[in-house]
């Protein structure tokens, strides 16, 4: 927000090539270009087009009176546990993949929380099985951010760490964790 802080060059040197490996590394996941929608009405579509699950704007109730968890915005019968923002300041993309690594820790380690999201799940993509933990190993958690640069998407550095330090944790907890830019073409 123009404010700029001295960051430690190690640091800063090690955070920046942390992302470009791993922008690099993930490039297989795709999703349709938006067509200038808004963030809802875009998962909608592709829920329609590919066969998902929507799951966005399902709030679950958990850890208190009002605390409000969205597990993700679309999920696959390979699971796919994608969550996508439009590419915005820190906050929003910081978010973004904060709401990733809750959810996907909430999903392992937190039956309740399991049982609420295999609630909202279409009946077609619900677990079998709630008695046994998920295997993280089986799922992939895509963060997916929409932007009308044609080029590399650069991150804030603040929201290069927040991102760094969701996929540490999300692969300490087994994850496959990737990423795509979704093109928006206006």
């Amino acid at each position: 927000n123009g404010k700029w802080y001295l960051i430690s060059p190690d640091f800063s040197q090690s955070v920046n090539d942390d992302y470009s490996r791993f922008i690099k590394q993930t490039g297989s996941n795709s999703l349709p270009m938006c067509k200038g929608e808004k963030e809802d009405e875009y998962n909608k579509r592709v829920a329609q087009e590919l066969g998902l699950c929507l799951m966005d704007k399902k709030m679950i109730f958990h850890g208190g009176s009002s605390s409000q968890i969205e597990f993700c915005d679309l999920f696959t019968k390979d699971n796919k546990i994608y969550h996508i923002k439009r590419y915005s300041g820190s906050s929003v993309l910081s978010h973004l993949f904060s709401q990733g690594l809750v959810s996907g820790e909430l999903f392992l380690r937190d039956n309740s929380f399991l049982r609420k999201v295999n609630d909202q799940l279409d009946p077609s993509y619900r677990l079998s099985d709630l008695s046994r933990k998920p295997a993280a190993r089986d799922y992939e958690i895509v963060f997916g951010i929409i932007s009308t640069s044609g080029k590399d998407l650069e991150l804030p550095f603040f929201s290069k760490i927040t991102l760094r330090n969701a996929i540490n944790r999300l692969e300490a907890f087994g994850y496959k964790v990737s990423f795509v830019k979704i093109l928006n073409q206006r």
